[in-house]
């Protein structure tokens, strides 16, 4: 079973790096080392065993292994390769006991990449795990006073407060006011009890965020922006007690109040816009009938002028040009 698993995280890996060639975007995971080259940096920090959400890892250390995985950490490397069978070796593991062992991953401004666990990591995604435990290594960056900058600052008093890795905004003062929303005092900590009921309420939110319901809102706003924003709106009293069906719901309702938060116009309603779609040939049309109608009438005005020459000679006592002549 597990080379057929492998086979299937293969496919999906060539499949992903024919979709980014085709978009002109690398196929293969990021190098933090790459990234970090010229750039200042104020240290690392050690964060110790983290719960990591798989979805926070983005890419890798070192340039060793990027070639092997797709950007989504699909294994790229054909069947009977070194890989393949470390691979199916640990999705026999998986599906027998779970992967325990943590990787160790470093992040740079809430994005994180592997150090050792590259393998694990792969099985653990196409399995579709949330979660995965991690050594975390922070590399501080230089700090400015640009968006990027004062949100992350934000980002580290609040996981200084709580812990939470997986939250990120577009903008800054968002972490307070989800402090303030959880009827937190700046400053108060969370209990484990709450850490643990959020982030089940959070995934349930993201289940549907990831939802065609979503589309327009994706890349525009992240997830934790529009939570906010229902949070805002609903309460997350009312909220943490909704099922998927009823989050979806509540998230179509409310779309025009996240679009507007994303800054994106609201969609025309679809009889306006069907009306506006059936009106544009007919109004082709009108505006060709009366171009030639136009046309038209100037002709007739040009010729009503040449007829009526004679007529005006003759009221006003000359001759006509024959009677001249003779």
């Amino acid at each position: 079973m597990s080379y057929t698993e492998y086979q299937k995280a293969l496919a999906l890996g060539q499949k992903e790096v024919k979709a980014c060639r085709a978009k002109d975007i690398s196929p293969y995971l990021p190098v933090l080392d790459e990234m970090l080259e010229g750039e200042e940096t104020r240290g690392e920090v050690p964060l110790g065993l983290v719960d990591l959400p798989i979805e926070l890892i983005v890419g890798t250390k070192s340039a060793g292994r990027q070639r092997a995985f797709s950007r989504s950490f699909y294994p790229l490397l054909e069947e009977g390769s070194e890989l393949s069978a470390k691979w199916s070796a640990l999705c026999d593991a998986h599906l027998d006991q779970g992967i325990n062992d943590p990787i160790k991953v470093y992040e740079y401004f809430h994005d994180y990449y592997v150090q050792e666990g590259h393998k694990r990591v792969s099985v653990l995604r196409h399995f579709g795990a949330v979660t995965v435990p991690a050594e975390v290594i922070r590399i501080c960056p230089a700090m400015d006073d640009s968006l990027r900058c004062r949100v992350y600052r934000e980002y580290l008093d609040f996981y200084d407060l709580t812990g939470i890795t997986y939250l990120w905004f577009s903008e800054t003062g968002r972490f307070a006011r989800l402090q303030s929303i959880m009827g937190k005092k700046p400053g108060e900590g969370w209990s484990e009890d709450e850490k643990q009921e959020f982030f089940v309420f959070y995934h349930r939110f993201l289940s549907v965020y990831d939802d065609k319901s979503a589309r327009q809102l994706i890349g525009k706003v992240t997830p934790a922006d529009a939570l906010v924003t229902l949070m805002l709106l609903c309460g997350y009293t009312l909220l943490k007690e909704c099922t998927v069906p009823e989050l979806k719901t509540t998230l179509a309702r409310l779309r025009i109040e996240l679009m507007a938060v994303a800054n994106i116009a609201p969609p025309e309603p679809p009889v306006k816009k069907l009306l506006h779609t059936l009106t544009q040939p007919v109004k082709a049309v009108t505006d060709a009938v009366a171009d030639a109608m136009t046309e038209t009438a100037e002709t007739m005005v040009e010729m009503a002028d040449i007829l009526a020459e004679p007529v005006k000679e003759l009221v006003e006592g000359r001759e006509p040009p024959e009677e001249q002549d003779r």
